[in-house]
C-alpha cells in the first residue's frame, strides 16, 4: 500500500536547494565573524542545524530515533545562554525514553591556534521532574565570547507515535535548518507546518525533507500569548495505522471526531449522562430563581465559595461526582463537571468546553493531547456565558487568563460539539481619582487617590495580593510607585461580586523642580509611562491585551500659594485608524486648581500585526504626552 502522509495546510515552497549543505570542518576563518550581519543585535547564531528521524525495530519493538547535530557560534556574554540545552524525557512503568550525547565540544581561537575542549560527564545532569517526566541538562565547557560550540543529541523513544517538533526558528538566527522524516508505511501522522518562515520541501519513495536558511530570530515581546504559536515548526500528529489485515485505521480524524471519543470516555462524559444530581440540594441554591443567568450565577457561586482547586488541569475525571462534592476539592475537571451536573440539575443548560490553555499554546491539529483544561458553558438568549469556579475570585464571564487562548470545544448534551470563542468581550474599566497638593517647601507632592477597578481589573488586583495581608499590599503598592503611603484601606477585597474599591494616602518626595520663581510639574505624577513595550521594527504575531478595558484617570492638584498656571500642554486625542486603541488628554485650570485628564482605552483583547507599527507609534505620542511639563510661576 502507498504511505499515507496527510497535508494539513498549503505552504510557500522556497527556492530549490542546489547542492547538499555539507558539514564543513571548524577553521581559523570561522572565528572572524564578530557579529550577524542581518541582525548586528544578536547574542549568538546558529550556523546550522541538521535532524534526522526515523523508525527502528529492536526485537519486537518500534522505536522512534531523533538525532541532531547543531553548531552555534557566540558572539558576547548574552549568549553563553545558549550553550545549555534542556531536553525533556518522558518514561512510564515499563519503559523510557533515553538521550545521548556526542562529538560535543566547544572551540576557542588561542593564540591563532584552534583549542578545542571536549563535554565530560561533569556537564550532564538528569533530574527527576516527576514520576513520568526527567529533564536532561548539559552545558557546554569553556564557553566564553567568540567561541563556537558543536553537538549532537540522539534521542531513542518507545513512543512512536509522538514525533518530536522540529523548530526552524528560535529567539537567534538560523543560518541552515534541515530535518528528514522516514516514516513506516504502516503509520499514519498528519503534518503541519507553523510560522511564517519559507520552507522548501522535497521527497522521495520513503522520505520527506523540509530546509530553510536565512531565518530570522522570533524575539518576544510583551503582549503576546504563548511566543511558540509563532515559531516556525514542522508538527506531527499520530492519526492512523495499518492492522493486521493490512486495512487502515484512522484514530484521528477531525475535532468532531477527537471531542466525540473524548465524551464517550468513562472518566469524562459518561459523569454527565446522570439526571439530577444532587436535585434536592440544588434547589436550595436556586431558591427564588427563575431566569436561567441567574440560576447558573448561584451554582456557580456556591461551588466557586465552597470548594477549593488543587491546582491541577486537566480532561479527566477519575472520583465519582458524589466523592468530589463530598470531599470539596479536585482538579479543574472535577469542579467543573461536578458544576455542570449542579447547573443541569437546577434547568440550566450547561455543557463542558474543552481547550488550551495559554501555556500549552494554539493546537492546529486534531489530536487527543490537544486539550489540557476544562470549562463551563451556558447557551442563553443567543449567547454563550462562560464560567469556571476553579479561581476564588472568577465570575460569569471571568474566566482564570490561563484560559484565555483563541477558541475551545463546546460539548452539546447530544455529544455534538463546537467551536466558542474564548476571547473576552466583556469590558473592564478601571478608573483612576487623585487630589494633590504641592510642598514647595521640600518638593514633595502630597493628597490621596482612589481607585476603581471592574471585572478582569479586579480579578487580576485580587490574584495579585491575595496572598498578602493590608501591610503587605501597601508595602507592595510603595515599592511600585515609589510613593510613601500614609494609609490603605481596600473595599469588596473578597467579593467578587463587586468591583474592587482601593483609597491610599500618599506623599512622594522630589515630585517637581523649583527653578528660580517656576515650578515644573509633570501631571502624570506617579502613572506616567516613559518606555514604549513595542520595541521591534516590525513584528509577524498579533498584539493580545488579554481583554477590552478602559483606563480613565483625573488628577487635580492645588495650586500653592502666591503661584499662577504659566503653561499648560495642548488637550488631544489619537485613534488607530481602526479605531481598536485610543487615547485623548485635556488640561483644565482656575485660579484655585489645574486638572490633567486622560484616558486609554483598548477595544479589543487582540489586534492583529499588521497594525504593529501604528500600536508602536501610538505609544510614542502617549509617552510624549506623559512626559509634558505644566508650569507654574510665582505672582
Amino acid at each position: 500500500m502507498k504511505k499515507i502522509y496527510i497535508f494539513c495546510i498549503l505552504f510557500f515552497v522556497n527556492q530549490i536547494f542546489a547542492q547538499e549543505f555539507k558539514i564543513e570542518k571548524i577553521q581559523k576563518s570561522d572565528f572572524a565573524e564578530k557579529f550577524y550581519k542581518p541582525d548586528s543585535t544578536a547574542a549568538a547564531v546558529v550556523d546550522y542545524e541538521i535532524g534526522k528521524i526515523s523508525f527502528e525495530t529492536r526485537g519486537d519493538k518500534l522505536m522512534l530515533v531523533t538525532t541532531s547535530k547543531k553548531r552555534i557560534k557566540i558572539f558576547n556574554s548574552e549568549g553563553f545562554d545558549y550553550a545549555t540545552v534542556k531536553i525533556p524525557l518522558y518514561r512510564d512503568q515499563s519503559t523510557k525514553e533515553t538521550v545521548d550525547i556526542s562529538d560535543a565540544y566547544t572551540f576557542n581561537l588561542v593564540n591563532d591556534e584552534i583549542e578545542k575542549t571536549k563535554l565530560n560527564s561533569s556537564g550532564q545532569f538528569l533530574e527527576k521532574q516527576s514520576e513520568n517526566h526527567s529533564l536532561f541538562t548539559f552545558t557546554m565547557p569553556n564557553v566564553k565570547t567568540g567561541s563556537i560550540i558543536e553537538f549532537t543529541i540522539k534521542i531513542t523513544s518507545p513512543f512512536f507515535t509522538y514525533i518530536p517538533d522540529w523548530n526552524f526558528q528560535y529567539s537567534i538566527p538560523v543560518k541552515y535548518s534541515e530535518v528528514s522524516f522516514k516514516i513506516p508505511k504502516e503509520l499514519v501522522f498528519y503534518k503541519y507546518i507553523r510560522g511564517n518562515q519559507k520552507i522548501n520541501q522535497t521527497t522521495s519513495v520513503d522520505s520527506f525533507v523540509y530546509k530553510t536558511k536565512d531565518v530570522p530570530a522570533l524575539v518576544e515581546e510583551k503582549f503576546v500569548t504563548n511566543i511558540n504559536n509563532f515559531r516556525s515548526t514542522i508538527i506531527h500528529s499520530f492519526s492512523g495505522h495499518m492492522n493486521e489485515n493490512g486495512l487502515m485505521k484512522m484514530v484521528g480524524g477531525s475535532w468532531e471526531d477527537i471531542v466525540k471519543n473524548i465524551n464517550e470516555k468513562r472518566n469524562f462524559g459518561a459523569h454527565l449522562k446522570k439526571d439530577n444530581f444532587e436535585k434536592e440540594f440544588v434547589s436550595t441554591i436556586i431558591e427564588g430563581k427563575t431566569a436561567t443567568e441567574e440560576k447558573a450565577q448561584a451554582v456557580f457561586e456556591y461551588v466557586r465559595d465552597n470548594f477549593s482547586w488543587n491546582e491541577k488541569k486537566g480532561i479527566e475525571v477519575d472520583r465519582s461526582l458524589k466523592e468530589i462534592f463530598n470531599s470539596k476539592t479536585g482538579n479543574s475537571a472535577e469542579i467543573n463537571i461536578l458544576t455542570i451536573a449542579l447547573m443541569r440539575s437546577a434547568g440550566v443548560p450547561a455543557n463542558p468546553i474543552l481547550l488550551a490553555t495559554r501555556n500549552k499554546g494554539i493546537q492546529y491539529i486534531p489530536n487527543y493531547e490537544a486539550f489540557d483544561n476544562v470549562i463551563i458553558g451556558v447557551e442563553d438568549k443567543g449567547k454563550t456565558l462562560f464560567f469556571d469556579p476553579t479561581n476564588k475570585y472568577s465570575n460569569m464571564n471571568i474566566l482564570p487568563i490561563h484560559n484565555l487562548n483563541w477558541i475551545g470545544r463546546m460539548i452539546k448534551s447530544d455529544g455534538n460539539s463546537k467551536d466558542v470563542l474564548l476571547e473576552p468581550q466583556i469590558e473592564s474599566v478601571q478608573n483612576v481619582n487623585a487630589h494633590l497638593n504641592l510642598d514647595v517647601k521640600n518638593g514633595s507632592i502630597y493628597g490621596f487617590i482612589r481607585k476603581n477597578l471592574s471585572n478582569y481589573e479586579a480579578f487580576l488586583y485580587r490574584n495579585n495580593y491575595k496572598n498578602l495581608s493590608n501591610p503587605k499590599i501597601l508595602d507592595n503598592i510603595s515599592e511600585k510607585y515609589k510613593i510613601q503611603i500614609d494609609s490603605l484601606a481596600i473595599n469588596n477585597f473578597n467579593n467578587a461580586n463587586f468591583n474592587i474599591e482601593e483609597f491610599i494616602s500618599i506623599k512622594k518626595e522630589n515630585s517637581f523642580d523649583l527653578i528660580g520663581d517656576k515650578i515644573y510639574i509633570t501631571p502624570t505624577f506617579i502613572f506616567v509611562n516613559k518606555e514604549n513595550p513595542f520595541k521591534l521594527n516590525e513584528r509577524s504575531y498579533p498584539i493580545d491585551f488579554l481583554y477590552p478595558n478602559k483606563n480613565n484617570y483625573t488628577i487635580t492638584y492645588s495650586i500653592p500659594e502666591g503661584y499662577a498656571v504659566e503653561y499648560l500642554p495642548k488637550s488631544q486625542k489619537i485613534d488607530l485608524a481602526s479605531g481598536l486603541v485610543s487615547a485623548k488628554w485635556t488640561f483644565i485650570k482656575d485660579e484655585k486648581k489645574f486638572q490633567v485628564r486622560w484616558s486609554v482605552n483598548y477595544n479589543s483583547a487582540y489586534i492583529d500585526a499588521k497594525e504593529y507599527l501604528d500600536i508602536k507609534q501610538f505609544f510614542e505620542e502617549l509617552i510624549k504626552f506623559m512626559d509634558e511639563k505644566i508650569v507654574l510661576k510665582k505672582i
